[in-house]
């Protein structure tokens, strides 16, 4: 029996009805969520009610569940959740036997760092929007030429949509700055860094497109997949078309040789002018993996048959395949 663990399982359905399908009657799909009503949970063999992540205790009743149900792989779906299970991998590992896909401190510190994912892109010679800490930063590369407005100002780390503003003047730069780093403040992400906690950045105004990268359990890159992306629904990928691989072999290839990972790497590109800007990286499975795994590129069959020790076979993906996102309901447990 090969048992997985899906932690902070939340809305990810999908993901455990694949891991689900891949090892039909010789495992068994886990998860945990502070809420036993989370859509995901419904999908798995077993639930479990964990404390909230930064609650005292949240680490301890993981390995708890890890322990209980013998699992053999965890996969975390949650931002917040990757730098704890990161800074204590090895323990988590030694202490269960379990195999925690998330990336070393250094890796995650590239990914959920939108700085240092500006200058490790910089680097290896991969383009990127100008990035800038302050405003005064800003209006010189303003005053030079180098960019031009509008600039966006978003938070330096986590993916959520908190403090995102666009502006296209001088004042609206200050204080847009201003209300950026007080919403951060305020929110979850003052967690994972205070100190600069802003960045600028310029626009890329083009087309937008998700490439998952996908690593084994020894950080073994296997191979990669890419969707333009044709419409954006809550800050996720709503509808997308996979395109071909030639188009970002070079730059994925150049990603894969300098980032070590294990699991799904989702890499999000902006195109302008035929050229490719990488914009951010999510060290997980993202909201846009399952086009990636309707086109053929089942990253979850594979993940299963490299730990297992079994080759995956050649990986490759249809081009072309078109797919949407739809709503669906299922029924969960809920209070009286």
């Amino acid at each position: 029996m090969l048992n997985v663990l899906l932690t902070c399982a939340g809305r990810r359905h999908y993901l455990a009805s694949y891991f689900q399908q891949a090892l039909g009657k010789s495992g068994r799909v886990v998860g945990t969520d502070m809420d036993l009503s989370a859509p995901a949970l419904q999908a798995c063999d077993a639930a479990h009610q964990v404390p909230g992540v930064f609650e005292d205790g949240y680490l301890d009743a993981l390995k708890k569940v890890m322990i209980k149900e013998n699992i053999h792989m965890v996969f975390s779906l949650n931002d917040l959740e990757a730098g704890l299970l990161a800074a204590h991998r090895a323990e988590i590992e030694e202490q269960t036997g379990a195999t925690v896909y998330v990336p070393s401190l250094t890796t995650l510190d590239v990914c959920a760092d939108k700085w240092r994912t500006f200058e490790f892109a910089r680097e290896i010679g991969v383009s990127v929007p100008a990035t800038f800490l302050s405003p005064a930063d800003a209006a010189e590369a303003l005053e030079l030429g180098q960019v031009r407005f509008p600039l966006i100002i978003k938070p330096r780390w986590g993916s959520a949509s908190i403090g995102l503003f666009v502006v296209d003047n001088r004042e609206d730069l200050i204080t847009g700055f201003e209300s950026c780093r007080k919403a951060v403040a305020k929110s979850a992400l003052s967690s994972l860094g205070s100190d600069d906690s802003v960045i600028i950045q310029e626009v890329i105004q083009g087309p937008e497109y998700g490439v998952d990268m996908l690593y084994d359990h020894q950080e073994n890159y296997l191979g990669f997949a890419a969707k333009k992306k044709l419409a954006m629904r809550a800050g996720e990928t709503d509808k997308a078309v996979t395109v071909p691989p030639e188009l970002f072999r070079d730059l994925i290839d150049r990603i894969a040789s300098a980032l070590p990972h294990r699991g799904n790497l989702d890499c999000d590109f902006l195109e302008r002018d035929g050229k490719f800007y990488l914009l951010e990286f999510n060290p997980r499975f993202g909201g846009g993996y399952p086009f990636t795994h309707l086109a053929g590129a089942n990253h979850v069959q594979m993940l299963l048959e490299a730990y297992q020790g079994r080759a995956p076979g050649d990986y490759s993906y249809a081009v072309g395949k078109g797919f949407a996102k739809c709503d669906t309901l299922v029924e969960v447990p809920v209070g009286i």
